[in-house]
């Protein structure tokens, strides 16, 4: 059986960050990032998850920062999963 650390390549940069439904992976030193791919902010001490589009960030409820606004950014990291919590049948979503 394997575990969810060798599932989801959990190394000492990853991070896990509370959702909703579970919890996200992310990778905490991602490297170069990719254009559509989702990442951790850091906004005013407020963290959520963001795409990045172009030069700016599209945060989930629609909202692009960008310009100025980057500046006050912190990427804490690239998601790499999403974890959900086990639901009735005991069997979480990868």
């Amino acid at each position: 059986m394997q575990t969810l650390d060798a599932i989801c390549g959990v190394s000492a940069t990853t991070g896990l960050m509370p959702t909703a439904t579970g919890y996200a992976v992310f990778e905490a030193n991602p490297g170069k990032l990719e254009q559509g791919c989702l990442v951790v902010i850091s906004l005013y001490g407020a963290t959520q998850f963001a795409k990045l589009m172009g030069t700016a960030f599209i945060t989930e409820d629609g909202e692009a920062i960008e310009g100025e606004a980057l500046e006050d950014i912190i990427v804490l990291g690239r998601v790499t999963y999403f974890v959900n919590r086990a639901g009735e049948d005991g069997c979480p979503v990868l």
